[in-house]
């Protein structure tokens, strides 16, 4: 490994992200620290404090990679797509993350912040992009619907979907007999969306 004199403070940086999302998926989200990632990059711990504010602002910072990587894949899988049609493929692009890079998912929303500590208001608007694609396409279903309608109309839908995930990633959804979890995300978009737009 090179020493600290040989990259920039960019580069450190960057490679202090790359180790939080390395080891998330090796090791497992809950062993992510200062200490297992200044080792995994091969700097002393002290040198993250020098890039981050604390171990909570490098999850985040590590988090916005997975979450804008996210974001511009849902864009792009959705273009051209009728709304109906874009909040499904959101959400079982959604699933395919859960599923593929489980423990990545899980980092993004498993991690607490210490001793209390309010999330960052820069965290929350990056997070909130994704809740936001899903408004755009219901405003394009019921244009009608008051703004605070589409916004619970889009967490409850997310919010549904991250509940067939976490059970996906957990192993839990095969305890009642073998689901097909893209299956279940389907009837539950196509059933929510039909029963949504019904309502005056």
């Amino acid at each position: 490994m090179a020493r600290r004199n040989e990259h920039t403070k960019g580069e450190l940086k960057a490679l202090a992200l790359d180790a939080v999302l390395v080891i998330a998926e090796r090791d497992g989200p809950q062993v992510v620290s200062a200490r297992k990632v200044a080792q995994e990059i091969g700097y002393a711990p002290g040198m993250l404090y020098h890039l981050f504010e604390n171990i909570d602002d490098l999850i985040l910072q590590a988090n916005t990679r997975t979450v804008s990587a996210l974001t511009d894949d849902l864009v792009r899988a959705t273009k051209r797509q009728s709304a109906d049609k874009a909040v499904l493929t959101m959400a079982l692009r959604y699933l395919q993350l859960a599923q593929k890079n489980g423990r990545r998912w899980q980092l993004l929303f498993e991690h607490t912040m210490r001793n209390g500590v309010a999330v960052p208001s820069w965290y929350q608007a990056q997070t909130a992009k994704l809740f936001g694609l899903v408004e755009q396409q219901l405003v394009r279903m019921c244009p009608q619907k008051k703004s605070v309608e589409i916004q619970l109309a889009a967490r409850a839908v997310w919010s549904a979907v991250h509940g067939v995930c976490l059970l996906s990633v957990t192993g839990k959804l095969n305890v009642g007999g073998a689901v097909k979890e893209a299956r279940l995300v389907e009837s539950l978009v196509q059933n929510y969306l039909h029963g949504w737009k019904s309502i005056d």
